[in-house]
């Protein structure tokens, strides 16, 4: 809950006065239905895109940030569009791995995960280039808080915690966060130390951990609407590897990090969008409540509620 990001007021206005913009649907964005904010990172730059859905409009009006710092309008716009720069963004027409991994996390076990991904890869790479056998998959306290404070100041995508970086803002990088984190990844099996007291991923993780790494693009989809008790945000954020996709979605102070399918993304994309703008519920006075349905996820068996797209403990899409 809290309040609906602000628009540029100075935009909308100079976009009435080109007329790209209806002076009805501007004095309806003063108080809009939802927003919808995409932001995407790649290797050759990025974009961002914010949309905001007015009652009574089927058209969305968009804000671009302008090389000169201004934003400008373009309305109206299909909710497609967003859609389609994720899709292009993220690669979503590509083959990728099925992986059917799943894990919750808090915010410091993600960045610790994201600088370990990168400190095995920096190994791996500092070997080819020295054409030396393939060192062990372990790696050691420092190079990890030393690829997590990169991933805080550097904004190169070719790194996970980098990417992370570019659309989630920069992690609290600190030694006694880091090992936070690490210990919780430890905790919960995915990692451990080996016999030289490195850190390496655990067997069952081995094929998400190799998964992870070399990262190709991401993106991150916001979504404020506005409701009877404020406004209800969802987050998602997308991290596309060279042969696999990953979700990200906030719970509060942890995010759950699954694996998904192109399909299922796509889907999960759409759904979400679909929600924000549909039109609010009118209830008709006097008419009784349905009761609840009773329906279970069924990949992890968790109950879920009639209204529910998705489980609200491992995120599967509920059909």
């Amino acid at each position: 809950m809290g309040e609906m990001t602000k628009l540029d007021s100075a935009a909308l206005d100079r976009a009435v006065r080109a007329r790209q913009l209806p002076a009805a649907v501007r004095a309806a964005l003063a108080d809009p239905l939802a927003r919808i904010s995409a932001v995407t990172v790649a290797r050759d730059g990025g974009r961002r895109l914010d949309c905001y859905a007015v009652a009574g409009e089927s058209g969305l009006a968009a804000l671009t940030p302008g090389d000169n710092g201004d934003s400008a309008v373009s309305f109206p716009i299909e909710a497609k569009a967003i859609e389609a720069l994720l899709g292009d963004t993220l690669g979503l027409d590509q083959p990728l791995a099925e992986l059917g991994h799943s894990r919750e996390l808090d915010i410091a076990a993600l960045w610790a995960l994201a600088a370990l991904v990168d400190a095995h890869r920096q190994r791996q790479l500092e070997s080819l280039l020295a054409r030396t056998a393939s060192p062990p998959p372990g790696v050691d306290d420092d190079l990890v808080l030393l690829r997590a404070l990169d991933g805080a100041t550097l904004a190169d995508p070719r790194w996970l915690s980098s990417l992370l970086n570019g659309f989630m803002g920069p992690a609290d990088a600190t030694e006694a966060r880091l090992r936070s984190g690490l210990e919780a990844l430890e905790h919960g099996g995915l990692i451990g130390r080996d016999a030289n007291g490195l850190w390496a991923p655990q067997s069952g993780f081995i094929a998400a951990f190799a998964n992870l790494e070399v990262p190709m693009a991401g993106a991150q989809l916001v979504i404020e609407r506005r409701s009877a008790g404020g406004v209800d945000r969802v987050v998602l954020a997308f991290v596309r590897t060279l042969a696999a996709l990953w979700i990200l979605q906030s719970r509060g102070p942890r995010v759950l990090l699954r694996s998904a399918g192109g399909a299922d993304a796509r889907a999960i994309i759409h759904d979400a969008i679909e929600i924000a703008i549909a039109p609010p519920s009118v209830p008709q006075p006097g008419a009784p409540m349905p009761p609840p349905a009773k329906r279970f996820c069924h990949h992890c068996g968790t109950p879920a509620a009639a209204s529910d797209r998705f489980c609200g403990h491992c995120g599967t899409r509920l059909v």
